[in-house]
């Protein structure tokens, strides 16, 4: 009988112990870089993360940054926000369009979760941006010129 009731709580023991294993030893810091598909990075896109729940889908907790001129964001996770083994998702929006990216939260106070989008951004600078602005120039150009005919 009495070893029964060791058993027990030996069992009992070592289910805390496990569980206990697992929980978050102190922040966590989650960076990245958001880029579009031809490898570019995205500055101003909202970037939101969410640590979700690694049983289930419930969302645990949600923090916000922007991304600067280099395409990077970084925000902090307090230790009761996450624990190892969650999910943690980042959802990038830029101009309407979202992209995503998750990952298992790891025993390490930094994770990089980076953001591509599938398609090209364009910008003035891009070749895209170059073509529609120089077409753009020829029709005010050629308009110009068949009003003083």
């Amino acid at each position: 009988m009495i070893s029964i009731a060791i058993l027990s709580i030996s069992i009992i023991a070592l289910i805390v112990v496990s569980s206990n294993a697992s929980a978050a030893s102190g922040p966590k810091v989650v960076r990245g870089y958001v880029w579009d598909s031809v490898g570019r990075t995205v500055e101003d896109a909202d970037v939101t993360v969410n640590i979700r729940y690694a049983a289930g889908d419930a969302v645990r907790s949600t923090l916000s940054d922007t991304t600067d001129s280099s395409g990077f964001y970084s925000v902090t996770f307090g230790p009761s926000d996450w624990d190892i083994g969650d999910r943690i998702e980042v959802i990038a929006t830029y101009n309407a369009a979202q992209e995503s990216n998750s990952t298992t939260a790891i025993d390490s106070p930094l994770q990089y979760v980076n953001v591509t989008y599938s398609f090209e951004i364009p910008e003035f600078g891009s070749m895209v941006g170059f073509l529609a602005s120089a077409g753009i120039i020829g029709i005010v150009g050629w308009v110009a010129i068949r009003k003083k005919e």
